[in-house]
């Protein structure tokens, strides 16, 4: 009996770990943009697709290293650990979404692009890379945005998705039970 699509889902889903030790291997250009077409499914309010992506492939990596190396302004203290790291991604896509003067509006559509990294995270497992949803400051930071084409007058970081091969899987974390966040009313 073929396996429902609910179970598939579930079976990505619970599988999915945040990994922070990659192998170093390329990913291929076609599966980022396969996995960015699944990003432009996410729901979006008023069909803002208010996400943008900054793809680096390894190329685009190894220049961004040269860059944070040589960029003053960047704090000094985890950029080591950050630089180590860089050569270990099989890509990075910096994540952005347009923001919109309308606080309530500007709410939704980082909700909405939340939900699309949430969909690139997915369709990363579902394809065997392991990924990290990270929030480095020198990532983050708008001399880093700039050199990665985004005006940060106008869109704001959501993180910096590294996806590679894992070189190691971390252990499942635990989680609240039900009850402990669901109110059936």
């Amino acid at each position: 009996m073929p396996e429902s699509d609910l179970a598939v889902v579930e079976r990505v889903i619970l599988s999915r770990r945040t990994v922070k030790s990659f192998t170093g291997v390329a990913i291929d250009r076609a599966t980022i943009e396969r996995l960015l077409t699944l990003a432009l499914w996410a729901p979006t309010h008023r069909l803002h697709q208010p996400w943008r992506f900054a793809v680096l492939d390894q190329a685009a990596i190894a220049r961004l290293a040269t860059f944070l190396r040589n960029e003053p302004a960047k704090a000094q203290a985890k950029l080591g650990k950050l630089l180590d790291r860089l050569p270990q991604a099989g890509a990075l896509i910096q994540v952005t979404w347009v923001r919109d003067a309308d606080l309530a509006i500007d709410l939704e559509d980082h909700a909405a692009a939340s939900a699309a990294v949430e969909h690139i995270l997915l369709g990363a497992q579902a394809s065997g890379l392991a990924s990290y949803w990270a929030t480095t400051a020198a990532l983050a930071h708008p001399a880093t945005l700039r050199w990665c084409g985004v005006d940060p007058a106008r869109e704001a970081h959501l993180g910096c998705l590294w996806l590679g091969g894992a070189a190691e899987t971390p252990a499942t974390p635990s989680r609240r039970p039900l009850d402990q966040v669901a109110r059936f009313l």
